[in-house]
């Protein structure tokens, strides 16, 4: 009794499956009597799509972009202008240095002993009309009077003609860093502080070894800051041939075409080359453990067609194979397929 119900059960359970999937195999499959798959397909195409190499790092002066300024003199800075951060134009004031006594009254001595000589001179210019001087001696005051000229003239573009001096930024930048402390006393020459000259700031970042990707100078960039701001455009300037010591990774620089904040944080988007072949939704691959595969339809028909990926952004792939751009590529319901199995399509997707 109880083996009859199963088998009866079973029967009632085959006819159901039967009916549920006959009709619309019947209209994709020309009558076949096989379960058919619900897909969505769109068109295939082929193109192109950039080779990107993602890579971080960190805006800062170039070497040959950064100065130190300093003042030949003893003094101490007695009022500050800018601060670090601060963008400033060429000619703009940045501090105020006042010298010390022993910087003013060398200055004052240099004036007076250029005083003296030419006095000198002209007396001894008198002397040589009248007879009373040599013309070594004229010769001799001269040269007096011309070293005295030197020194004096050495001090005031090291130090100004006064007791007081500001010192003016040499060309547009921004302020990257203040040496010195208002009120120290500090040495002829002591940093005051740095400016890096503007159009100087570069982004570099460093890069894992991958031959086959390799940026080159020249290379376009996008750099996303990590954090508030708007990405910027910009090149590859220089890629270092050694691995840097530290970090194990390989150093390259970015010229941005617009300005950037020193100190900031950026993603490096470099495109290093163009991949070729189909374009395709990351979702139409499907991996059978050892390759890559798409589906077509043909005929109201599954056909799997093997794949190669040359490469692929976050939602497309480009892959080479022997598609078909007149058959509709499955997009969805892809992973239920088997070579030749029957399908029911949607409208493509637009």
């Amino acid at each position: 009794m109880n083996t009859r119900l199963c088998r009866c059960i079973f029967a009632l359970v085959a006819l159901s499956l039967a009916g549920c999937g006959g009709s619309a195999a019947d209209s994709d499959a020309g009558g076949s009597d096989k379960v058919s798959a619900a897909v969505i397909t769109q068109a295939v195409h082929q193109g192109s799509l950039p080779d990107v190499v993602s890579a971080y790092g960190t805006a800062a002066p170039a070497i040959d972009a950064a100065s130190t300024l300093s003042i030949q003199a003893e003094g101490a800075v007695t009022q500050f202008d800018v601060t670090a951060g601060t963008a400033v134009h060429r000619g703009q004031r940045l501090l105020t240095f006042t010298l010390s006594p022993t910087a003013a009254a060398a200055y004052q001595q240099a004036r007076t002993a250029l005083n003296v000589a030419q006095a000198a001179r002209e007396h001894t210019a008198q002397l040589l009309a009248h007879q009373l001087a040599t013309r070594d001696q004229l010769a001799q005051a001269d040269k007096a009077a011309s070293d005295a000229r030197s020194a004096l003239d050495a001090l005031r573009k090291q130090q100004g003609d006064g007791r007081t001096m500001e010192l003016l930024a040499p060309v547009d930048g921004i302020v990257s860093s203040i040496a010195a402390t208002r009120g120290d006393t500090l040495q002829p020459g002591a940093a005051l502080l740095s400016l890096a000259r503007g159009g100087g700031v570069l982004v570099s970042v460093g890069l894992e070894m991958d031959p086959q990707h390799a940026p080159v100078p020249g290379d376009k960039v996008t750099l996303v800051p990590l954090g508030a701001g708007a990405p910027v455009t910009g090149v590859v300037k220089r890629v270092a041939g050694m691995l840097d010591p530290h970090t194990h990774l390989q150093n390259a620089d970015i010229a941005p075409d617009s300005p950037v904040i020193a100190g900031m944080g950026y993603r490096a988007d470099i495109t290093v080359g163009q991949w070729h072949g189909w374009l395709i939704p990351r979702d139409a691959l499907v991996e059978d453990g050892t390759a890559w595969q798409v589906f077509q339809v043909a005929g109201g028909k599954a056909v799997k067609v093997p794949v190669t990926l040359v490469g692929e952004s976050d939602t497309v792939s480009v892959v080479s194979g022997t598609l078909d751009a007149q058959r509709p590529l499955v997009v969805v319901g892809n992973t239920q397929l088997e070579d030749g199995m029957a399908v029911r399509t949607a409208e493509p997707v637009k």
